[in-house]
């Protein structure tokens, strides 16, 4: 698996045309960069916070056990903005894409698949490449 990791914050504007102002990368808006890939993904979640967002209580309950599929997460409130979790995609039994959000700073991203990557990072100029220690070290 190779893993990168990107600035949650950004200094862009999310639609062409609109002001450059600072914005937060929502779960939900990296669910949505994923399309197809995405959408054949079941997910479980795990937010690290001690006291997490009702909404954020209700995802991990949610999808504990088998998972939920990811247009039932996205139908929850995944506009929100976690401070440290874990959103585990899998492919049938297989965890094929974690999206962690660390400390409200960042998301780091680990998968195996490389047009994911390449989204990533096309869509995140900023995104670079994650060592183990790195992704160790944000959980």
């Amino acid at each position: 698996m190779q893993m990168v990791t990107f600035a949650a914050w950004r200094n862009d504007a999310l639609h062409s045309g609109r002001p450059t102002d600072r914005r937060y990368v929502t779960l939900a808006e990296l669910l949505v960069r994923l399309g197809s890939y995405g959408l054949g993904l079941t997910w479980k979640a795990q937010m690290f916070d001690k006291d997490p967002h009702p909404a954020f209580a209700r995802m991990m309950e949610a999808s504990a056990g088998t998972g939920i599929p990811t247009l039932e997460l996205l139908a929850m409130d995944v506009h929100l903005q976690a401070v440290d979790g874990d959103f585990e995609g899998y492919s049938g039994n297989e965890l094929v894409l974690t999206l962690r959000e660390f400390d409200s700073s960042s998301w780091d991203v680990r998968t195996a698949d490389a047009w994911v990557l390449s989204e990533i990072e096309r869509r995140y100029p900023d995104a670079r490449p994650m060592t183990s220690d790195e992704w160790d070290s944000t959980n």
